[in-house]
C-alpha cells in the first residue's frame, strides 16, 4: 500500500513539474511567426478585453495562442509525422491519403487495360466506303501541337511515395472514378444553390508527375488527365471548366513546379491564371507587364521535409513572382472564428527560405479579402486548397474585390458570403489531391448547404 502511494506520489511530481517546466518555457521562449511544416501563420497572444470575457471567447482565443506557441511544437509535430509514416505509409506529405485501386490480388491495374475508361473503339467502315459526315470541301485535320520534350533522364529513383527524376521529386496520384464524380456532384450542387447570376468555374491542378515524368510513370488511370476528364464530364453545362492542365502541359520546358516541393511556382500559377482568363471572358495581363521579383534560391518544400533527400537539399529552388497592376487592401481572417483579423502584403519578400511559398498570399486561412481599384463590376470567390495561393495575386489584375476561402478553415455559409457581397464569379480550384481530401471535402461540405 504504501509502495502503491508512494509511486502516485512520484507520477504526481513529475507531470506537476513537466506543466511547471513547459508553462515557463512557454513564457520566456519567444513567440514563432510560421509554422515551417504546416505553412501557416501562428497565433500570437490575443488584447485581452473585458466582452470577450463575458462571451468566452477570450479562453478560445488563449487556447489557440498557447496551442501555436507550444514549445517544440515543430519537433511534436515531425515526430507525429514520422510515426504516421511507419502506421500509414499510403498517405501523401499533406496528409491526403493516396487511393490506390488494387485489383482481387492485390495488384494495381495496368491503366492500359482498363476497359471502363479506355476510350470505346469505333466500328470499322466496310472495305470501300467512305464516312458520309466527310466532304470532300471539308479542309484536311491539322496535327494537335505538341507539348515541349521531356529532358533527357540521368537519374530516376522510385519509392513508394515518390518519384525522383533528374534532382526533381514528385508524388505519385492514384485516382477513384467514384471520388472523382463525387466532386464533380458536390461542384452540380454549389452551382444549384448559387443561381443563375453566379457563374461557377473549376480548375483542377495536375501534380508534376502527369509533366515530368514518361509515360510509363503517369498514375491514376491512363493519366491525370483523364482523372480531370471524369470531373469535366460529370459537370453540369453551365460549369466552366478552367483548362489549366493544357496551359501547363505546353508549357513544361519552364519553371512551372517547384522540384522540392509538392506546388506549382509563380510560374505555373500564371499559366493557370490564363487560362482561368480564357474561361471568364478576361484577357490576361502579360509577364512583362507586371512587376517581377525573384527570392534568394533556398526553398526546400514539402517533398524534401517528407523524404530529406540529399540530391534535393542541394539543388534548393528559386521562388519568383509578379505583383498585380493594382492599387489594393488585403484584410486576412485566420481563424474560423473570425476573430482575428489583419492587413497582409502580396507578393511579400520577406518570406524567404523554408517560407517561400507564403510570399503570393500568405498561408492557408479562413478568408482572404482584397479590394481592389477596379471597377469592372465583377467581383471573384475563390474557394481553393493551398495550390490556389499562388494565383490569387493575378486575380487582382482584374477584378474589384477577391475573396479567398479555405474550407478548411472557413465555417460559415458561402452563399450567404456570395449574395451578402454581390460576388459574380466563383472559382472552385484544388490541385489532383484536394479533389479526394477527406478534410476539405467536409469543410467544402459543411459550408456549401
Amino acid at each position: 500500500m504504501k509502495r502503491r502511494q508512494k509511486n502516485q506520489t512520484i507520477v504526481s511530481l513529475v507531470f506537476l513539474v513537466t506543466l511547471l517546466v513547459f508553462g515557463v518555457l512557454h513564457m520566456i521562449i519567444p513567440e514563432q511567426e510560421v509554422s515551417e511544416d504546416e505553412g501557416r501563420l501562428l497565433s500570437h497572444f490575443p488584447k485581452l478585453s473585458y466582452a470577450d470575457a463575458l462571451t468566452g471567447e477570450q479562453a478560445v482565443k488563449i487556447e489557440k495562442w498557447y496551442n501555436d506557441q507550444f514549445p517544440f511544437r515543430n519537433l511534436f509535430i515531425r515526430s507525429g509525422k514520422g510515426f504516421r509514416a511507419l502506421a500509414y505509409p499510403n498517405m501523401n506529405p499533406d496528409g491526403m491519403a493516396i487511393q490506390l485501386i488494387p485489383d482481387e490480388e492485390g495488384v494495381v491495374p495496368d491503366p492500359e487495360q482498363d476497359p471502363e475508361l479506355d476510350p470505346k473503339p469505333t466500328d470499322p467502315l466496310p472495305s470501300g466506303t467512305t464516312d458520309p459526315s466527310q466532304t470532300e470541301t471539308e479542309p484536311a485535320p491539322t496535327d494537335p501541337p505538341t507539348p515541349p520534350p521531356l529532358d533527357p533522364i540521368d537519374d530516376i529513383v522510385s519509392t513508394k511515395q515518390l518519384l525522383f527524376i533528374n534532382k526533381r521529386a514528385m508524388e505519385r496520384y492514384y485516382g477513384n472514378e467514384d471520388k472523382l464524380k463525387a466532386y464533380a456532384k458536390r461542384l452540380n450542387d454549389l452551382d444549384t444553390k448559387l443561381g443563375s447570376g453566379v457563374q461557377l468555374y473549376s480548375l483542377i491542378a495536375p501534380t508534376a508527375i502527369e509533366l515530368y515524368a514518361p509515360d510509363e510513370h503517369h498514375s491514376g488511370y491512363s493519366s491525370q488527365i483523364m482523372c480531370i476528364g471524369i470531373v469535366r464530364d460529370n459537370l453540369d453545362a453551365n460549369i466552366k471548366s478552367v483548362e489549366a492542365y493544357e496551359a501547363l502541359l505546353y508549357h513544361r520546358d519552364q519553371y512551372i513546379y517547384y522540384r522540392t516541393d509538392h506546388h506549382w511556382t509563380g510560374l505555373g500559377a500564371y499559366y493557370g491564371y490564363t487560362a482561368f482568363c480564357e474561361s471568364a471572358g478576361l484577357e490576361p495581363v502579360a509577364l512583362s507587364d507586371m512587376e517581377h521579383y525573384e527570392i534568394e534560391g533556398t526553398y526546400l518544400g514539402s517533398l524534401y521535409r517528407v523524404s530529406k533527400n540529399e540530391m534535393l537539399q542541394n539543388n534548393p529552388d528559386t521562388t519568383e513572382g509578379w505583383r498585380p497592376n493594382a492599387t489594393y487592401t488585403a484584410t486576412a481572417w485566420d481563424n474560423s472564428e473570425m476573430t482575428v483579423t489583419y492587413q497582409i502584403r502580396l507578393n511579400d519578400e520577406r518570406s524567404k527560405g523554408s517560407n517561400s511559398y507564403l510570399n503570393f498570399s500568405g498561408g492557408d486561412r479562413a478568408l482572404l479579402k482584397i479590394v481592389t481599384d477596379h471597377s469592372i463590376g465583377r467581383k471573384v470567390l475563390v474557394i481553393k486548397d493551398s495550390f490556389g495561393n499562388a494565383l490569387v495575386p493575378y486575380l487582382a489584375n482584374h477584378f474589384d474585390e477577391v475573396y479567398v476561402v479555405d474550407p478548411r478553415y472557413y465555417v460559415r455559409s458561402l452563399n450567404t458570403l456570395v449574395k451578402e457581397n454581390g460576388i459574380t464569379d466563383v472559382l472552385v480550384l484544388n490541385y489532383m489531391f484536394g479533389t479526394s481530401n477527406a478534410t476539405w471535402l467536409s469543410g467544402f461540405d459543411l459550408i456549401a448547404k
